[in-house]
Formats: C-alpha cells, structure tokens, sequence
C-alpha cells in the first residue's frame, strides 16, 4: 500500500506527544476526491479524542495509529468523484465528526466525498479556508436552519468571543440580522470589530438580565440553557445551542408551550453551505487566527488551543512542513 507522512500517534490513547508517522494512504471510494492538505486547523474535537475523553470516542475511530486533524483546505488530487473538478483546484471543508472516521487532517492527503467540499476563491488563503470550515458552517447551518433566522430579525449570540460565536455575528449580520453580542472584557472590543450592533461584557452585566426581546438566542458557548433566556425570546423565537444536556431536552418539551422552540443539532460539511461562505470570506467576513504553527509542531498547537482565551484559532500548516 502507498504511504504518506502525517504527525500523530502511534496508538489511540498513547499519552505521549504526537510525532511523525508514516502511515497508509486512504483509499478512494466510489463518489470521492482525494485532496492534498495545505493547512488545517485546531478543533475542541481533536483535543478530546487525543486525550481519550469520553465524548472523544463519538468523534472519531480508536485506530491505530491515530491521526486527526478535521477541518482542511487544499488542492483536488484526482478520484472518481472528480466530475466538476480538476486536478489542482483549490477545495475546503470538515471531515465527519463520527466514530467511523479513521482518517485524519495532520497528513498530507486526504479522501473525501465530493459533496462534502466547496470552492476555494483563490483570494482567500488556504489558513482562513480551513479555519473558516466548521465555525462557519456551524454558525449558517444553526442560525439559518435550527434558528430559521430571517433578515430583520434580533439574535443573541453568546460566546463571541469563540471561533463559532464569532463567525456567528458576522454570518448573523449577512442574513441580515441585529446583532446583539456576550464576551468576556478581553474580548469586547475584538467581537465589536467582528461586526456585533451591540457587546454586553458578561463581567460586567448578566446577559440574562437584558431588558430586550430576541428572535433567537444562539449559545454557541452552551453556557446557559433555554429556561434562563425563555422571557427573553420572542414568540415563534428559538433558543439554539450546540450542544445537547438534560435541560435541552426538557427545554425542548417545554418551549412549545409558549410558541417557541429550543434546538440544537450536528454540523454537516455540505459543498453550497461551504461556497457560501467562502463567497462570504472573498468579501470581507472575518476569521481571525490567533496563532499558526508547523504540523511537526502539532503538540504545542493543541497545548496551546486547550488552554483557551484566544480570540481566533489556531492554525496548523500542514503540506510544506510535510514536504
């Protein structure tokens, strides 16, 4: 079998540093491009799965040896899913966050469904590409689709000072929304500069005490829960969070009592979803990044993701550092 460098570990669950591998080259499928990575970037996901969290084994498979990496950004490198493609476009997206994902971005190529990738405009820089992957999908897909947001709507996002909650405010104002936005004080004035209509610092103010109605509230933080925003919602308004728990559920049994609803879901890399915000990129949207490091660095770069507090995330420049 061809093989093909990657940084990670030699077996799931080691507890030593991730380090070079050399390791099968993933086999195309039927529907599927292979791409040559470029850059990727640092996922919650990928911290959990390499420290062997519980959560972590639902997010990928427990092989051996275990590379990861999800979001990505790089050149089409052939396969039978070519079709509108050609060799040398430059194409972005996630791969599945799921237990039956065994490969991973930290290596040089990788293979992936072709309706699971978009366009790359050649004006936006494959590190903002692949930073830009699951926040930005994740912020469209829950305020479009789970918070059926619609221009001239009022929506809460808290924790913009996250990757998906600050991709929020600016996929917020490009539907046409009023942006309301909750940080922390070292985040104010980074989230302002994202775009947000208006900032409450959460040290400063309790963003539950807001004297003002919302059409959806977006936790991308899930910090809160619906019961602590329901007055705070609009009728046929929507308390969206992206992760589930107990008062989820029992939110959503209870919100439709009052005319609203409370969601959340899973992120899909879908190819239009994608272009969409690469068209969104090519015209400003921003996606900070608060440090880049080599993939032969890939330790550091999780230590450093895991810590939190960055405004922006953590690139990671695959290809030229595998070269």
């Amino acid at each position: 079998m061809p093989q093909i460098k990657a940084v990670g570990w030699s077996r799931a669950g080691s507890t030593e540093p991730p380090l070079p591998l050399m390791i099968e080259s993933p086999t195309l499928q039927p529907g599927e491009v292979k791409v040559k990575v470029a850059w990727s970037a640092i996922n919650p996901a990928d911290v959990k799965v390499s420290r062997g969290d519980f959560v972590g084994r639902f997010l990928h498979a427990r092989v051996s040896p275990l590379v990861l990496g999800y979001d990505f950004s790089g050149t089409v490198e052939g396969g039978p899913g070519m079709a509108d493609l050609s060799m040398g476009d430059e194409v972005f997206g996630f791969l599945p966050y799921a237990s039956a994902t065994r490969q991973g971005a930290f290596a040089q190529t990788i293979t992936i469904d072709r309706g699971s990738i978009g366009r790359k405009p050649s004006n936006v820089p494959h590190d903002l590409a692949a930073a830009a992957a699951t926040p930005g999908l994740t912020a469209l897909q829950f305020l479009r689709d789970l918070g059926r947001l619609r221009a001239g709507q009022k929506v809460l996002v808290i924790g913009a000072g996250g990757s998906v909650g600050g991709l929020a405010v600016g996929v917020a104002k490009r539907l046409g929304a009023h942006v309301t936005a909750v940080c922390s004080t070292y985040a104010v004035e980074y989230v302002r500069s994202l775009g947000a209509d208006a900032v409450i610092d959460r040290s400063q103010r309790d963003p539950r005490s807001v004297d003002e109605r919302f059409d959806i509230v977006f936790d991308a933080a899930a910090a809160y829960s619906y019961f602590a925003f329901r007055r705070r919602i609009g009728s046929h308004g929507a308390y969206v969070t992206t992760l589930p728990s107990p008062q989820l559920l029992l939110g959503k049994v209870m919100a439709p009592l009052s005319g609203k609803r409370c969601e959340t879901g899973t992120v899909r890399s879908v190819a239009a979803d994608l272009e969409q915000i690469a068209a969104w990129l090519a015209n400003g949207l921003r996606v900070p990044i608060a440090s880049r490091f080599p993939v032969t660095e890939l330790g550091a770069a999780l230590d450093q993701s895991a810590k939190g507090g960055l405004l922006g995330r953590v690139a990671v420049e695959v290809g030229d550092a595998l070269a």
